[in-house]
């Protein structure tokens, strides 16, 4: 396919995919003469993944260059996937080696062997200790119980949402499945606990007498 056609088939400009290529994050097409170069599937996959990390992520060019590189290296399937995860958990360098973390880092790993859980060391867990300091930072300090209870009602879940992912295609396809589903299952997870943080507050006024019972109650069922 011409640039045209790649334009077309991954959502982007023409101008912006002669960016992508000058600076290195979308490989060059093939020459075909000496003022045409085609264009693959392979060039589809790795726009449509730039684009998630672009608008999702809002990453720089650098950090996507990063990430693509060990997609394109030789390396498995589960270490670019772990590659993804820390991308998207934004686990910088030296974050498993913080001292700070130690406390955090020791409740992720008892967390883990309760529920025998794999994945030492890896980007997830890297990344739920950085979560629990920064949480504790701001008064939400989560004991291992508590994030048990955490563990009980997502594990459930976990197998219809690796289901979700299907492991097909290539692996820039594979990664931007991959990034969608992270970006996607953190912002549920914000907007349930953040309905259920307003829920309680209503309920509280409520109780207190300083809100009518009625308040912001959600619509009847519909044909009722």
């Amino acid at each position: 396919m011409k640039l045209k056609e790649l334009a077309v088939q991954s959502g982007v400009s023409t101008t912006t995919l002669k960016h992508w290529i000058r600076v290195g994050i979308l490989p060059g097409g093939r020459l075909r003469n000496r003022t045409t170069a085609v264009y693959e599937q392979r060039h589809v996959d790795r726009a449509r993944l730039i684009v998630v990390l672009r608008d999702s992520y809002n990453a720089s060019t650098a950090a996507i260059r990063s990430l693509t590189d060990v997609i394109d290296s030789d390396a498995a399937t589960l270490e670019v996937m772990n590659a993804c995860q820390a991308f998207a958990l934004g686990i910088s360098e030296g974050v498993a080696s913080d001292p700070d973390h130690e406390v955090f880092r020791e409740r992720t790993h008892e967390l883990m062997r309760r529920r025998d859980w794999r994945g030492y060391p890896g980007a997830a867990e890297q990344g739920l200790a950085l979560v629990l300091a920064q949480a504790s930072a701001v008064g939400l300090d989560y004991d291992v119980e508590e994030l048990m209870e955490y563990a009980d009602a997502l594990e459930p879940l976990v197998g219809r949402n690796i289901a979700a992912l299907r492991p097909d295609g290539s692996r820039d396809e594979v990664a931007r499945r991959m990034l969608l589903a992270v970006n996607a299952r953190a912002r549920q997870l914000v907007a349930v606990s953040s309905l259920a943080h307003a829920a309680a507050s209503i309920r509280s006024a409520i109780d207190r007498g300083v809100a009518p019972a009625d308040l912001a109650m959600p619509p009847a069922a519909s044909g009722k």
